[in-house]
């Protein structure tokens, strides 16, 4: 694997890897992601078998110019409204597809499609000239890497390369089917239902999620409420428990305070307690407005037992 910098030499070099059919990791404004050029069906196999990655999950295309959604999708008035309002951004929109390879849309009729708000994939995808497949670089149910040193670990020597940058917003992006009415989020994330009821009316699932259970060697307590006084008795009883929690009761990673600073670093905090070989850990909960609701389904879906 390559590490290469976000500058001019390094993004020329992530766009030569990508012209030849290669798998590049780098950081978006959500997650880091990884991608291929979304044309070249030997690249997507690629992909596909790095992420262990079932071929009938769609993949998300990722765009640097409002002119290639056409290219892939049927854009219809609503679409042009939401990609003028929140394009580029951590919004996916789910339209029914034209030119793209079975193996993007899982074999569907619909293709996924985001601009990410990041200027490294923007500048790969002008580089390259055509969109880009933007999946999460982690194998299939593992926790989603937001930091170069989880790609590594990770995926090491099976990418060609991996461009180094932050993310800032630390959960994957909201995604929308625009093809029912209305519209339906299948998967919380980092643009809130509160943003969007603002624009139109949106339905979703409290139990919906794009994503699988992630696979953990940990079991994952998750604790609603007032959790103070179970978290700390856990720690007590038991030595092979660390807590991910927004403050310190001994054996803790600290998160942060704000709803923000939870989402940005929680998959780094659930990342290194299992590093640090928990058995057990111990998640505080977040109240599920805005992104909290974005933060909880992901910890609902991984948890072993809850807490309120």
């Amino acid at each position: 694997m390559e590490l290469l910098n976000p500058d001019e030499r390094g993004i020329g070099r992530a766009v030569e890897i990508l012209k030849r059919g290669g798998l590049i990791a780098f950081p978006t404004e959500t997650v880091y992601g990884l991608g291929c050029d979304a044309m070249n069906e030997k690249a997507l196999e690629k992909l596909f078998e790095v992420k262990k990655r079932p071929k009938n999950k769609p993949l998300i295309v990722g765009v640097s110019r409002i002119e290639q959604v056409y290219e892939i999708a049927e854009v219809n008035e609503l679409a042009e409204k939401l990609m003028e309002k929140f394009f580029p951004g951590p919004l996916t929109l789910i339209m029914k597809k034209k030119k793209i390879p079975d193996l993007v849309t899982g074999g569907k009729d619909k293709v996924a499609v985001r601009m990410p708000a990041h200027e490294v994939p923007l500048r790969l995808i002008e580089g390259l000239g055509k969109p880009i497949v933007v999946p999460s670089a982690n194998i299939s149910g593992r926790f989603t890497p937001t930091k170069p040193e989880h790609v590594i670990e990770e995926l090491g020597d099976k990418i060609d390369a991996l461009v180094l940058g932050n993310c800032y917003l630390g959960l994957e992006s909201t995604i929308l089917d625009i093809t029912v009415d209305p519209p339906k989020i299948v998967r919380h994330g980092a643009l809130s239902v509160e943003e969007l009821r603002k624009f139109l009316e949106v339905q979703y699932d409290e139990g919906v999620d794009f994503e699988e259970k992630f696979v953990t060697s940990a079991e994952i307590y998750v604790f609603i409420g007032d959790s103070r006084k179970m978290i700390k008795e856990f720690l007590e009883k038991r030595p092979d428990a660390i807590a991910v929690a927004t403050k310190d009761y001994g054996r803790t990673i600290v998160v942060g305070e704000t709803v923000e600073d939870y989402a940005r670093n929680l998959f780094d905090a659930l990342i290194r307690a299992e590093k640090m070989g928990a058995k057990l850990i111990l998640v505080e909960g977040v109240e599920e407005v805005g992104i909290g609701r974005a933060i909880m389904q992901r910890l609902y879906k991984s948890a072993s037992k809850i807490f309120r």
